[in-house]
């Protein structure tokens, strides 16, 4: 498992330095997808509402809405769950992790350079939550490798392996909630504390 935590993490690192490269010399295709991404955090669902609940004042509300969201869909479905098809969803993971990672690359220079403050809060919010993700990533990937690599965990029957890497990824959960609980926390108090009138 360790090797499979190195290998989602230096995709992270990777895609994310290339989307920051691209954005660094103004690649009309990062700019572009930049500011999609960043028309559709204020005009879309489920971000204005986040976004409404912070300026009404109701943090928590909005610190759960987050750690929901990012446990459903940015965890379990999109990069722990394809793994319930061999290999096929281990390549799924691949391309959500390196899909990820580039967006991060070319949304987050602008919030890190914005301030003393951006820089703390997009700093926790990157290590939390995509330290998170790259958990879930090598959970995804384990489950699709076990039934076609068994004698990883010491047995012939595929079934037998893919309900091991099941079991596996159960407690690799726990770090991944805790990681998310706390990435929604840090993020979703800074953005309370940035958002508030002056």
């Amino acid at each position: 498992m360790r090797a499979l935590l190195v290998l989602v993490a230096l995709l992270y690192i990777g895609s994310y330095v290339a989307g920051w490269y691209l954005i660094s010399i103004k690649s009309p295709i990062a700019v572009q997808i930049s500011q999609g991404l960043q028309e559709s955090v204020l005009t879309q669902q489920p971000f204005t509402s986040i976004l409404q609940s912070l300026q009404g004042g109701e943090l928590l509300k909005a610190i759960l809405v987050t750690f929901l969201i990012n446990l459903t869909t940015g965890a379990f479905l999109t990069t722990t769950l394809p793994g319930i098809v061999p290999l096929v969803g281990s390549l799924g993971t691949v391309a959500v992790t390196l899909l990820r990672g580039f967006v991060v690359g070319i949304t987050y220079p602008e919030v890190l350079s914005s301030s003393p403050a951006g820089l703390a809060l997009g700093l926790g919010t990157l290590i939390l939550e995509l330290g998170a993700y790259v958990f879930s990533g090598a959970a995804g990937i384990n489950i699709a490798l076990a039934p076609i690599l068994p004698r990883r965990y010491g047995t012939q029957s595929r079934w037998m392996a893919f309900k091991m890497a099941w079991r596996d990824a159960t407690k690799i959960y726990l770090v991944v909630v805790i990681l998310l609980a706390l990435g929604a926390a840090w993020e979703m108090t800074g953005l309370f504390f940035v958002l508030r009138p002056t």
